[in-house]
């Protein structure tokens, strides 16, 4: 391996290295404290290599979430990698060989990095994109399997009940996420429309009417077609051709009526996913405590097979032509809305009975936003309120 090539690449990841060690660490210790062997974390870094799609899941995998959710979830937050794929059709065409791992690869800073930084002079492109995605998900693997290795370290000098709380670093995750999308779209309709619709199925949950593991799907669904509602009509009427072209002035009323269409149509059948995950009605059946280690590895593997799925398909179906306006619509406005959903869902379990239970909640809440607002720090968002969190829910109560 050339070795400048080698040191130009790990200085051009350092920050992707301190970011994902932060943050691996965290998920190492949520797998273990969730009761899953320590193994299964560096197994998800491999199998699925996505941030907040693999905290995502262990979430969903402490609460017995059927598989069909936890694929559909997935698949709606992988969704952006289509586009981060359309982008790098022309920039990896020719590494034919290196493609594979390339596609697999595909992450929003390692997206980022092949995008920006320059390959060195006299170096294979394909080699050097090739190197920093490795290292990247290399970063990621190693700071889960550190994360799951400390736990067993505490775990045998019986240390572990200091790790209570350690499991807010999710809902940071999420905050983080959820103020990117806002500050990098300046846009607050789907984070608005995501926090009403999913905090409205939390109270129903929290009122025994419905199931946790339709929480996020429905809330997902609901909030898409309400987006639908609101600026389907106009997207649609602005959209663009096949060809890239603005759709001509006497097509954009049938555009604007198939997007009407499209949103009401999904309304009846969202309408009808609620139906079947409210109570008493529920014909599907409920999510154990925690899945079995069996179900979750079997979960593990789909959800990959599906974020890989994201990542492949711009590079088989869209490389010579534009995708669909809905997947365009999804992309566009989707982002925001999942991750003001998935922040909300966090606090599906807690308890609400006393000040000294949530309101340290609640306050760390509001300081990762801030300080993330303030510093756009995400290690230090995380890491900083989590501690906080650890801190104030022994000293609140």
């Amino acid at each position: 391996m050339n070795k400048n090539m080698l040191l130009h690449a790990l200085k051009v990841t350092m920050p992707v290295f301190f970011g994902y060690i932060s943050i691996g660490i965290p998920f190492g210790l949520l797998v273990v404290n969730a009761g899953y062997p320590w193994w299964l974390s560096p197994l998800m870094g491999v199998a699925m290599f996505t941030g907040a799609g693999q905290f995502f899941a262990i979430a969903l995998f402490s609460t017995g979430t059927v598989l069909s959710v936890i694929v559909l979830a997935e698949f709606l937050l992988s969704i952006r990698h289509i586009f981060y794929g359309l982008s790098l059709i022309d920039r990896y065409k020719k590494h034919i060989r290196r493609r594979p791992y390339l596609m697999y690869s595909i992450t929003d800073e390692t997206f980022a990095l092949v995008t920006t930084v320059d390959v060195p002079a006299g170096v294979d492109a394909g080699k050097f994109y090739n190197l920093v995605s490795f290292l990247d998900q290399s970063y990621w693997v190693i700071g889960c399997t550190i994360g799951a290795g400390a736990y067993k370290i505490l775990e045998a000098y019986n240390l572990t009940q200091y790790l209570a709380g350690v499991d807010f670093a999710l809902t940071a995750l999420f905050v983080v996420l959820a103020v990117e999308q806002i500050i990098s779209r300046h846009d607050v309709l789907g984070p608005v429309v995501g926090a009403l619709i999913c905090g409205f199925t939390v109270w129903l949950f929290k009122a025994g009417r419905f199931d946790s593991s339709g929480i996020i799907w429905v809330s997902i669904c609901f909030g898409l077609t309400m987006l639908f509602l609101l600026r389907g009509k106009s997207y649609y009427r602005n959209s663009r051709g096949e060809n890239g072209n603005v759709v001509p002035s006497e097509e954009k009323e049938t555009v604007s009526k198939s997007g009407a269409l499209a949103a009401l149509a999904s309304m009846v059948i969202f309408a009808v996913l609620f139906l079947l995950f409210s109570k008493p009605h529920n014909l599907l059946s409920e999510g154990t405590s925690r899945l079995s280690l069996a179900a979750a590895l079997v979960a593990v593997f789909a959800s990959g097979a599906v974020v890989l799925a994201t990542r492949i398909l711009p590079f088989a179906v869209f490389a010579k032509k534009n995708p669909p306006l809905f997947i365009r619509f999804i992309e566009k406005y989707a982002p925001p809305l999942i991750m003001m959903v998935l922040l909300v869902y966090c606090f599906k379990d807690v308890d609400y009975s006393s000040a000294a239970l949530c309101v340290p909640y609640f306050v760390c809440v509001a300081t990762v936003g801030i300080i993330h607002v303030i510093f756009r720090n995400s290690m230090a968002s995380i890491i900083g309120s989590t501690v906080l969190f650890m801190l104030l829910s022994r000293l609140w109560t």
